[in-house]
């Protein structure tokens, strides 16, 4: 064989290593369908052992306003039960997903509680949420490495538990997943539909949570970094940007029209006066900022040791982590897990392995930057003492910042690496979630 011959055979063989995957299969059918399979049985297992232990209410979940749902007609309901008006006013897509879903389904309360078969639907959601992110990690990382950064978002803490109980926090999770993926896929190969596909995503996670209109900053601060200010590039987020306003009209529409229990008491009466009755219950001091810090990036993809503090049953609080980074060392698993953590960082950072970003990819991460400020800044100033509850949203882009990088460098062995975190995660997540509560 000649040498040009020989080129050409290790060329072939090398070119797996490049291959991508698509926005709707992310990586092979077989492997796709194995994941979301075990990843919803996983999500629909925890929240029978939740309920078992009365852990549904963590981190200030809110999961006797939704088990409303499972009793039947949920919409015929709205403006007569308080939990309902409540849920309905501000996560409208939840509220009506859940009564399709027992419309559908309900007849199956033969065989188990309509309260299980509402949990399956969240564990579904829970299951598409994950495949909204490895579709994601599908458009900036070679297809053989998309498999274990989706077990790592499965298993993240946030993920795994709201995907396990009956709350709206994983369709807000999922719905910006979604919109994620499909900007990736789109900044690389625009198309009319593509755009418009993004346009209804982003006005449905912003009926289902006001708040998610801060996905847009993604696509902005990603075109001016790359185009900087031009018109033409920018018209189409122009007019993708008014999907914002629009779900705040239908939003507060709903308001007006359902004018049930839950409006008389300013928490629940609009937007405007739920963040005003939260601002002036808050304090906004170093303490509160550290603990916000550590629950919102770090408590959220790990649990730092497997029980919960604070709660309060009289009020239907289940309790948080103790704003301590030193429990990651409490635990062997836990604390294998920050090594591992720690060795991904290197084959980041270290100048022997790093590589140098193109600006294509400093410009997504800007944008998706952007957005992890503006979410962190707003709940820090509306609910930063259960800040958890909101952090599931941003789960994706905080392991963007770690798969974009070292999937360029030079680290040997990335998948062994990989299927080192996503283990340990299980494992000091899992201890979590079947732990009695306190």
């Amino acid at each position: 064989m000649d040498s040009r011959s020989a080129s050409a055979l290790a060329a072939s063989r090398r070119e797996p290593e490049n291959v991508r995957g698509t926005l709707a299969m992310p990586v092979h059918f077989a492997l796709l369908a194995a994941i979301l399979c075990a990843a919803f049985a996983l999500y629909w297992a925890t929240s029978f052992i939740l309920e078992a232990h009365d852990a549904t209410t963590r981190f200030g979940a809110d999961t006797w306003f939704y088990t409303k749902i499972a009793d039947g007609s949920a919409l015929a309901r709205v403006g007569e039960n308080y939990h309902l008006d409540r849920i309905f006013r501000f996560h409208p897509v939840t509220v009506v997903l859940g009564a399709g879903w027992m419309g559908l389904f309900g007849w199956l309360s033969g065989w188990m509680t309509p309260y299980h078969i509402l949990k399956a639907m969240f564990s579904l959601v829970g299951a598409l949420n994950v495949y909204a992110a490895m579709s994601a990690f599908a458009a900036i990382m070679p297809r053989k490495h998309v498999a274990f950064w989706g077990i790592i978002y499965a298993v993240s803490l946030g993920v795994w538990f709201f995907s396990s109980i009956e709350e709206s926090k994983i369709v807000s999770a999922a719905l910006a997943a979604a919109y994620i993926a499909v900007y990736l896929h789109l900044r690389t190969q625009w198309t009319r539909p593509r755009a418009i596909l993004l346009t209804v995503i982003l006005l449905f996670a912003c009926l289902n949570e006001i708040v998610a209109g801060f996905l847009v900053l993604i696509p902005v601060v990603d075109t001016l970094m790359q185009r900087g200010f031009n018109l033409r590039a920018g018209r189409w987020i122009a007019a993708h940007v008014l999907a914002g306003p629009l779900a705040l009209a239908v939003l507060e529409l709903i308001s007006r029209a359902r004018t049930g229990p839950a409006g008389i008491h300013p928490e629940g009466a609009n937007h405007a006066s739920m963040l005003l009755w939260y601002v002036k219950q808050n304090t906004y001091d170093i303490p509160a900022l550290n603990a916000f810090l550590q629950r919102w990036f770090l408590f959220n993809l790990a649990a730092p040791e497997p029980t919960v503090h604070f709660s309060n049953p009289v009020i239907g609080y289940g309790g948080d982590f103790q704003p301590r980074l030193l429990a990651y060392f409490y635990e062997p698993s836990s604390a294998i897990l920050v090594a591992l953590f720690a060795i991904l960082l290197l084959a980041i950072f270290l100048p022997r392995f790093r590589t140098k970003l193109a600006p294509e990819a400093r410009a997504i991460l800007s944008g998706i930057a952007a957005y992890v400020a503006m979410r962190s800044i707003f709940f820090f100033i509306f609910l930063p003492k259960e800040c958890m509850v909101y952090a599931s949203s941003i789960s994706l882009s905080v392991l963007l910042f770690l798969a974009i990088p070292f999937s360029t460098s030079n680290f040997p062995r990335k998948r062994i690496l990989l299927a080192l975190i996503a283990t340990a995660l299980f494992l000091v997540n899992g201890a979590f979630m079947i732990a009695p509560q306190p």
